[in-house]
């Protein structure tokens, strides 16, 4: 229960996240190589990189979505181009307004128009991102390796399994639809 509320204050974005969750945080991952000093003038120019884009004319998510779109080009143009989205904004109902920005974006933006590098931070951002929220996916192999070892299958290999499931798992093909693909490209190797 620690390890979750250590880092689920990450979850909220930057905003109100304070130095002694992220201290807190650091203590209970042990995430190795970080300096916690760096850390700590990173996180404060990350802070400060939120206001200033912040106090541009372009809502927040707004910034955000054109971020995503361009693929993380550097910088976020404060363009006339961008006033016309603010005045389309402006005329969007209270709905689209309400519409939530969520945490991983933020950091992404965040992390990637920051002037000066942040390693430190990437590092723990990059750590807490990477946990699973949930077993769902793994839970859902194994019941796939479930259906393939029957008691009809039982001397069956490691490596066989193993291509099933990637067949499984990474095929939007049927089983009859595979099977005729392959029928048809006589040059596979079978």
């Amino acid at each position: 229960v620690a390890f979750l509320e250590a880092i689920g204050h990450f979850g909220y974005g930057i905003e109100n996240l304070t130095w002694n969750q992220v201290k807190k945080c650091i203590e209970i991952t042990k995430i190795k190589g970080l300096n916690e000093d760096d850390l700590f003038n990173e996180f404060t120019e990350l802070k400060l990189t939120l206001q200033m884009i912040q106090k541009k004319e372009v809502p927040l998510l707004d910034q955000i979505q054109f971020f995503l779109s361009n693929e993380g080009q550097e910088e976020i143009p404060n363009s006339p181009t961008t006033s016309i989205h603010q005045s389309e904004a402006d005329e969007e109902d209270e709905e689209e307004q309400t519409k939530m920005i969520r945490s991983d974006q933020l950091w992404s933006i965040l992390l990637a128009v920051n002037a000066t590098p942040t390693p430190n931070m990437k590092k723990l951002i990059y750590f807490l991102y990477s946990i699973p929220a949930s077993n769902v996916y793994v839970e859902s192999i194994f019941s796939d390796m479930k259906h393939l070892l029957s008691d009809s299958r039982n001397r069956i290999s490691v490596d066989l399994v193993s291509a099933e499931l990637q067949i499984r798992r990474n095929s939007l093909l049927s089983c009859t639809d595979m099977h005729q693909y392959l029928i048809s490209h006589k040059e596979l190797p079978m």
